[in-house]
């Protein structure tokens, strides 16, 4: 997601705002997992115009699928929901501005096995019964740039790396085996935003 930065110390919010904007955009991912699948898709993507410049919390969420392959077969995908909080920093030069954050947070994942995978295992001589995955903590340091085209309408770009270890568990019909899923992630993400709260 693409967000703006809120300085800590703020008395009067609509003193401080000239507006919220929200919109959409492209994201494409790519795992660091040699057996993850790169993808692309919509994006909801918000900003929070013209904050004063310099320091601040950041916040976010992230959500999205990535596909796993195990022996060059479908394997089932991960969904990841994350909601994070961090802190960062914005710098502002006229219709530009650019920022970097760090943020940190809680996933709720969950695990669904491609019909593919029970006759992959069994070629081997497995017999797969369930897969499933813990919810985990996430972290995420991100960039990203702003450029307003209008007073209430701004185009920007991103650049962030998720890193999150959730346990998978497996089984078969042999037993339960407790791993850790590296579902880290390269994340760059494009977007449109149209303003919808105004400063009086």
């Amino acid at each position: 997601m693409l967000a703006g930065r809120a300085h800590a110390d703020i008395p009067d919010l609509d003193s401080a705002v000239a507006h919220m904007g929200i919109g959409a955009g492209i994201t494409f991912n790519k795992p660091t997992n040699n057996d993850g699948n790169s993808a692309r898709g919509v994006a909801f993507v918000y900003r929070w115009h013209s904050f004063h410049s310099g320091w601040g919390p950041t916040f976010g969420i992230d959500w999205h699928s990535t596909d796993y392959n195990s022996a060059n077969a479908p394997f089932g995908t991960l969904r990841t929901r994350a909601l994070l909080a961090g802190y960062g920093h914005t710098k502002k030069i006229g219709r530009f501005s650019a920022s970097a954050s760090m943020s940190a947070g809680y996933s709720f994942n969950d695990f669904s096995v491609a019909s593919a995978a029970g006759p992959t295992f069994a070629s081997a001589g497995v017999t797969l019964l369930g897969v499933s995955v813990g919810n985990s903590a996430v972290l995420k340091p991100e960039v990203a740039a702003w450029y307003d085209v209008f007073r209430h309408v701004g185009i920007g770009v991103s650049a962030a790396y998720l890193v999150t270890r959730p346990s998978e568990t497996l089984t078969t019909a042999t037993g339960t085996q407790v791993l850790h899923l590296r579902g880290d992630e390269f994340e760059l993400t494009a977007g449109v935003t149209v303003g919808v709260w105004k400063k009086r």
